[in-house]
């Protein structure tokens, strides 16, 4: 064989070995760095090898999982989220909600017909209801167990509440499950899927148990003046400052990092010195795992101690910001209104970009108001 057919044949093999070595690197990166991390995010190691209510129901489980959130917010402000927990018709189960609730959105507020749970209830896992987790037990404002038994198999899953802090806690999610050989393929999508549900969950309960928890402590929410209008928001929320003051915040915004309700933000000016037209912020947006989002913000007019205006840009969308500082007997209000323009190459609609930013927005403004009222004169 002549030797430039042996040279080919090498170069047409040379992209099948790189996909064997890819093939290869990726269930391995599965296992030993994704899988291990996935199943024990938030949670400290004595939470993970703590025995928690319901491991009883899985004693030898083939798979495990122990998640973890500080939360803001006291047990009893956390508990009536959880007991409400359940596809529609009950309040949802605060995560993707087109993926287990049908399309429609979880609670955002208390429902009191939903707070008599008791043990032996139906909780849909789907609106279809075709399963459900059933209560196995009820220890208010403690833990709150459920399981879910079919062909053979079984699945725990158990919510625990324990004080951190001055006035906080935190919020635990254990899942265990065993199933027979037939049950595998489920096992299989259970372990790579279960984690993407699971930590919205978890942060969808903190936020609304904080924002609760900031209602029973007297706190004023921000208010939402255009809920009905997809990326046009109009927000407010007062301050117990002067104007002057919250301006001269505004104008350095990157100083009031790190804003732990809307975590994953990270600010730096440029240039250095007085905030004035031409101003620029670069801006790190946390989305979900390893995924991250550039915000360019350049400042187009400055008006102390009464407004101030930028233009901003990301890959995926435009837009403009203006704050505008009303003074009030007690301080001011602070007005934040935004529109936002999606780029065209975005393939998801309106409505579901706005679903997952509008509450964001409004953690981030009462984490502003947090931040500039803790601060001393």
């Amino acid at each position: 064989m002549p030797h430039g057919r042996h040279a080919s044949d090498r170069e047409w093999m040379r992209p099948i070995l790189r996909l064997r070595r890819v093939t290869w690197l990726v269930p391995t990166a599965y296992l030993l760095v994704y899988r291990p991390w996935q199943r024990s995010w938030g949670a400290t190691g004595t939470e993970v090898t703590d025995t928690l209510p319901g491991d009883e129901i899985v004693p030898r489980p083939q798979w495990e999982a122990t998640r973890a959130v500080v939360v803001d917010a006291r047990p009893d402000d956390v508990w009536p989220w959880l007991v409400q927990m359940g596809a529609h018709p009950r309040a949802g189960w605060y995560s993707y909600d087109w993926v287990d609730n049908a399309g429609i959105r979880s609670a955002d507020e208390i429902r009191a017909d939903l707070q008599g749970l008791r043990v032996g209830d139906r909780l849909p896992m789907t609106a279809d209801a075709s399963a459900a987790f059933v209560v196995e037990s009820i220890d208010p404002t403690r833990s709150l167990v459920m399981s879910n038994h079919a062909v053979g198999g079984a699945v725990s899953a158990a919510f625990v509440l324990r004080p951190h802090g001055p006035r906080g806690c935190r919020l635990i999610h254990r899942i265990r499950f065993r199933v027979p050989a037939s049950g595998l393929p489920w096992a299989v999508a259970m372990d790579a899927g279960d984690f993407v549900m699971t930590r919205r969950m978890l942060l969808g309960i903190r936020q609304r148990a904080e924002r609760l928890g900031r209602r029973r402590r007297g706190g004023t929410e921000p208010t939402d003046d255009d809920p009905g209008t997809p990326l046009s928001y109009d927000l407010s929320v007062p301050i117990d400052l002067p104007p002057g003051r919250v301006h001269a915040l505004l104008a350095d915004v990157q100083d009031l990092e790190p804003f732990p309700r809307a975590a994953g933000v990270t600010m730096t000016k440029w240039p250095a010195g007085p905030t004035g037209v031409g101003t620029r912020w670069h801006e790190r947006v946390r989305l979900a795992p390893g995924i991250w989002m550039r915000v360019e913000s350049t400042v187009t007019a400055v008006s102390p101690p009464v407004s101030l205006d930028m233009d901003f840009w990301a890959g995926w969308c435009e837009g403009h910001l203006t704050y505008t500082i009303e003074p009030t007997p007690s301080g001011c209000r602070l007005h934040q209104r935004e529109t936002l323009a999606l780029r065209r190459r975005l393939p998801i609609p309106a409505s579901w970009v706005d679903a997952g930013l509008r509450p964001r927005l409004l953690d981030r403004l009462a984490d502003l108001r947090d931040d500039a009222q803790s601060r001393p004169v």
